[in-house]
Order: C-alpha cells, then structure tokens, then sequence
C-alpha cells in the first residue's frame, strides 16, 4: 500500500521535470524559439536583443562541452546573423553575447564552422571563446521555424 502512495507523488514530480527539459530560462520566457540542426546536434535557439540561448533537444551519447559548443556557436550566428564569441553553460543549455558586424551579418543563414577553447573560470559553469574559421564547412544545417498564427 504505501509503494502505490510513495510513487503517486513521484508521478507528478517526474512529469514536470521531463516537460521542462528544453524550457527557457526566465530572461528568454516567451521567446518562440527556431530550431537548428548542426553537424548532428539539434537546438532551440532563442535571442533576445544582444543575448542568445541554445537548447540541445536531440540526446546524445556522453556529448562533451567541447565537441557541443563549436555547434552551438555555429547556430546561434546562423540565426541572429552575429558572432557568438563567448558562451557559458553546460551541454545542454548554452548562452551567448552577441556581438553583430557588417561580415557577420552577411553569413546569417550559414552554419559556419566554429573552433572553441575552455576558459578558465570561477564560475561553475564551462565558458567557452568561440571564433568562426574560414573554409568550406562540414556542417549539414537544416533550420525549421516554428507555426505562426
């Protein structure tokens, strides 16, 4: 008898911790998010005025900060059109400050390639400096934006 209680309550709680899998965080609430898929990652990016938010939705196996974040990088500059040159989080949830020149501008819709190294930090989360490299890129970028109306 007190099994079936104990896991009536859990029910809930696991419910609600699945659904908040990709929700934003509170400065990107209600935020529609475009959804990207980089060199097989998929993301929800949100941007609001000169800051970004990447939500990796798709699972991956033991994906680390380093070999995560050059693709974040990339999609978060191929849908503000601005360089992501540093970004803080963790591999599922990343955020940047968006810096937006003329030649940034001009790649917006391209996944370019990103090189990313950690830095050190007090902070608890991984902070990651990210700059796009010049060549061909070996992503595979497909974005789908969500229903309007």
């Amino acid at each position: 008898m007190r099994f079936s209680r104990d896991m009536r309550r859990c029910v809930p709680l696991v419910l609600l911790v699945a659904v908040a899998c990709n929700a934003p965080s509170p400065a990107f609430r209600g935020v529609s998010p475009v959804r990207v898929s980089v060199g097989g990652s998929v993301f929800d990016i949100r941007i609001k005025g000169r800051h970004a938010q990447a939500i990796r939705v798709n699972r991956e196996w033991a994906p680390r900060m380093a070999s995560v974040a050059p693709r974040a990088a990339a999609a978060i500059a191929a849908v503000s059109g601005c360089d992501a040159p540093r970004l803080w989080g963790d591999q599922a949830m990343i955020e940047a400050v968006l810096i937006c020149t003329a030649k940034a501008r001009a790649a917006k819709g391209v996944a370019r390639p990103h090189v990313c190294r950690a830095v050190p930090t007090q902070r608890r989360l991984t902070e990651m400096a990210c700059q796009p490299v010049a060549g061909e890129s070996g992503f595979s970028m497909k974005i789908e934006l969500g229903a309007s109306g």
